[in-house]
């Protein structure tokens, strides 16, 4: 090699070394960027120069030509990539679940004295004390307000469910907005990596700012990545290069495919909540994992898809099971309370069911009923407490042995409606035939009850007579099932077609005795209404448990990911400044050499040849 090739050679070794400098001056430079992977130059020696000879043994084969930069790497691990964003679509999921499970836990407020549990508490007391003295306006005033406040505790737990699955269904929006966003930042990042890549670049912050992108992505839906490894090198046709293209699916389909990309559009459904649809072709698009899908869980989705979540539906189960809640305490009460006797004098008794209702009832048989949103009390009851029924008017049966036993039915109007009654106290059993009935007469018939008859007549002892029914009313009635078991307290409680009749041994006339207020507290409370709102909350509170347990496993296991991650591809200034001292040190020794070449030069130019001069 000529002594033109040093100069070479140190050239080439400066030109590495500054761009060996480069790179750790902008990997110093991004040591806070978020989503950037640390850079290494990847140095390698250049082409060996052969010197032309004749035989091989004449002089020394190869000579070394310098060095070079064959490409600058980013230091990332795929496999790595896809574990974290396989946990953060998990996190998202569960983050979002989180969130609103903690905002219904507040606005449930159970267990408390605030919560809806202790209004009720105080609404069955209220019932209670009147119960003892319903001769009292006081106490009638009582159960007026405390009925109030229960009312309006109701409508306010369904308000704030109803605006908390709004808020939930209007972040759905944002999300596909979000989605449709990173979706087209990716087909853009596309193009510009894929024009980089042809030509044999490494369009490394391009990609950095891309995998950023599917991070975020995976955050929100389930994705799947697939690399495209080849295209075609326009300038030289056969010639295939890596190309760093990505195809990202959701739900199945492509969303991103290179340069192009679909949006994802929301159609309203009936209720008004968005459901996530393509925007070409407006058929749904199944979302199976992130945090969107947490956010459709919560708020209620008409698609499933099979592998969706056990959790479903979370805010509009809350809210059935609060109306269903409401409308037993509404409709039993009424049918307690229409039956009952005021200081009014307005009840009519059982056989005639056109009483006061106690609360209002909604009507409206063309949709849903809201029975928590719409309960309120009558006015008929706000305006004056003494139209509160506290009394019962008693029906009489009297079994074979003459003893009369006094019977208040809750139900109204439909307590004759009865084919089967099981009662279950001390571990007996009876059962009503509808074929038992053997006779009926004007105001009286009999029944037989596994073998002993039970006689309900028009007797005049103790209370004054009684009509009942046709026939044809009674026989209908005893078409169904109602199966009875007893209470915490020992009364026999009936169960059928959502209506209960409660069975109890009295003595003396028809008097106001308050047992029309008893049978509302012996019916609702206690092992009925109390039990099913208990398991509502405990139920979310268990869902919540598992949201959060799954939070903090999640974050720790992403953080476990993260960590590794940033050991290989985050920057280290202390390294950094280590490779800077190695690579400054090497560009002087290059700057040094080429001196020398250049004193050598000096030599043959300047000072060879003066001899006999």
């Amino acid at each position: 090699m000529h002594i033109f090739g040093g100069l070479e050679i140190g050239k080439r070794s400066i030109m590495t070394h500054q761009s060996a400098l480069n790179v750790t001056g902008h990997n110093i430079a991004n040591a806070n960027t978020p989503g950037y992977t640390r850079q290494m130059p990847n140095i390698v020696t250049t082409q060996p120069w052969h010197a032309p000879m004749l035989t091989g043994n004449s002089r020394v084969g190869q000579f070394g030509t310098g060095v070079d930069v064959a490409s600058i790497d980013r230091l990332r691990d795929r496999f790595l990539d896809y574990q974290i964003r396989q946990e953060s679509r998990t996190y998202g999921y569960w983050s979002s679940m989180q969130e609103s499970l903690s905002r219904i836990e507040v606005i449930l407020n159970e267990p408390s004295k605030d919560g809806l549990r202790g209004v009720m508490d105080k609404y069955w007391e209220a019932w209670q004390d009147l119960s003892v003295h319903p001769e009292s306006e006081s106490v009638r005033s009582v159960v007026v307000q405390r009925s109030l406040a229960m009312a309006e505790a109701f409508n306010h737990t369904h308000r704030q469910l109803q605006e908390l699955r709004e808020d939930v269904n209007a972040t759905v929006r944002v999300k596909v907005d979000e989605i449709n966003s990173i979706a087209q930042q990716l087909a853009d990042l596309n193009k510009q990596i894929l024009s980089i890549s042809i030509a044999g670049k490494e369009p490394n912050d391009l990609l950095d700012k891309r995998d950023l992108l599917l991070d975020k992505l995976s955050y929100i839906a389930d994705i799947s990545i697939y690399e495209e490894s080849n295209a075609v090198d326009e300038t030289a046709g056969a010639v295939k290069r890596f190309s760093n293209a990505i195809t990202v699916q959701l739900g199945g389909r492509p969303i991103v495919q290179g340069a192009d990309y679909i949006k994802l559009d929301t159609i309203q459904d009936g209720q008004g909540m968005h459901m996530v649809t393509w925007a070409d072709t407006k058929t749904k698009a199944q979302i199976t994992g992130g945090e969107l899908q947490g956010l459709l869980d919560i708020r209620g989705r008409t698609d499933w898809p099979e592998d969706s979540s056990e959790y479903k539906e979370i805010i509009p189960k809350m809210i059935a099971d609060l109306n269903k809640m409401a409308k037993t305490i509404i409709v039993t009460t009424n049918n307690l309370h229409r039956n009952g006797y005021s200081l009014n004098n307005n009840g009519t008794g059982y056989l005639y069911p056109d009483g006061v209702n106690f609360f209002n009832e909604p009507s409206d048989i063309n949709d849903p009923i809201e029975w928590a949103k719409f309960m309120s009390v009558s006015s008929v009851i706000t305006t004056d407490p003494k139209n509160i029924a506290a009394a019962s008017q008693p029906t009489w049966f009297k079994d074979t042995s003459g003893n009369m036993q006094k019977v208040s039915f809750g139900d109204g109007a439909n307590a004759l409606k009865i084919a089967q009654l099981k009662q279950k106290l001390n571990d007996s059993e009876w059962r009503i035939d509808s074929t038992a009935v053997t006779d009926l007469t004007q105001g009286s018939f009999t029944f037989v009850i596994n073998g002993k008859t039970i006689t309900v007549d028009n007797t005049t002892t103790p209370p004054d007579p009684l009509p009942i029914q046709s026939m044809a009313d009674l026989v209908a009635a005893l078409q169904k099932e109602i199966d009875a078991d007893t209470d915490l307290k020992g009364k026999i409680m009936v169960r059928g077609n959502g209506n209960r009749i409660t069975f109890y041994s009295t003595s003396g006339g028809f008097t106001l005795d308050g047992t029309s207020a008893a049978a509302v507290v012996n019916t609702l409370s206690n092992a009925t209404v109390d039990d099913f709102w208990r398991s509502v909350c405990a139920n979310t509170g268990v869902i919540s448990q598992e949201a959060t347990r799954m939070v903090r496993n999640q974050d720790t296991l992403l953080n476990q990911l993260e960590n590794k991650k940033q050991s290989l591809s985050g920057v280290s200034l202390d390294e950094e400044l280590t490779n800077m001292i190695r690579f400054q040190h090497a560009y002087n020794a290059a700057s040094r050499f080429i001196t020398t070449i250049d004193e050598q030069i000096d030599v043959i130019v300047n000072r060879m040849g003066l001899v006999g001069r």
